[in-house]
């Protein structure tokens, strides 16, 4: 059995059924394989609010609290497309919502989790979105905006998404200096996100340590998932098409 898996932008959206599709097969083999879930951010393509709950997302909520009804313990961390997931979904799906950053411990070492997107800082107006949407008097006044008006808006940063494949492809990677700052300030010498799509590994030797930086896929065809067991340690596996 797995200490723990990680996923993260899978974009989900009623539009894409073979995305969800994956992830329902994908949640079987996690109950069956794994003890602990972690969902690291843009889990859905875009989220309204929780007052915009319908059949295709309760659908969601309710895979995910039938997994955590037969032991799998499932933690979700925001990113930038959902960061207005709250506490009426998680209480539907039976998940614990975590901070970014959040720092866990697996077999004795403490290991940082954030979304990932704080790192590429050449993207200077993606950061500039991240400060707004990280502001709780943003949030609270955005999710008094009528759910119709928010529905267009989620729509918009949709089509915005697929322009945003344009970008330099450097410009939407994360700097290694500031991930490497980053780490420094939070003590940790591992960490593990997702926003840039491009699953790996990475090595960086600093100041006498060494540091190592996971990236978790996206969905689009066939996801690496990152798993943790303590006689292993970290690997990425494909368990499902």
């Amino acid at each position: 059995m797995l200490e723990a898996v990680f996923i993260s932008d899978l974009h989900l959206h009623p539009d894409v059924p073979a995305i969800t599709h994956r992830f329902n097969d994908f949640m079987q083999w996690a109950v069956a394989n794994a003890r602990t879930l972690y969902i690291l951010g843009d889990f859905f393509h875009a989220w309204p609010g929780d007052d915009g709950i319908d059949d295709w997302s309760s659908a969601i909520a309710n895979t995910l609290a039938q997994a955590a009804a037969r032991g799998l313990a499932i933690y979700y961390l925001h990113g930038n497309r959902d960061f207005l997931l709250g506490k009426r979904f998680a209480t539907m799906a039976r998940i614990t919502l975590l901070r970014d950053p959040s720092l866990i411990t697996l077999g004795g070492v403490p290991v940082l989790l954030t979304h990932g997107d704080r790192y590429c800082t050449l993207d200077k107006a993606h950061q500039r979105f991240r400060r707004l949407t990280r502001n709780w008097l943003f949030t609270a006044l955005f999710l008094k905006l009528p759910l119709s008006y928010r529905n267009q808006l989620v729509s918009h940063i949709r089509q915005r998404s697929q322009q945003n494949r344009n970008k330099d492809e450097q410009m939407m990677d994360v700097v290694a200096s500031d991930v490497l700052k980053h780490l420094h300030h939070c003590g940790v010498q591992q960490v593990i996100h997702g926003h840039t799509h491009k699953p790996g590994l990475s090595h960086y030797h600093h100041d006498t340590k060494e540091y190592y930086r996971y990236v978790l896929s996206d969905w689009d065809d066939t996801p690496k998932i990152l798993c943790y067991d303590q006689p292993k340690g970290f690997e990425f596996i494909q368990p499902i098409r």
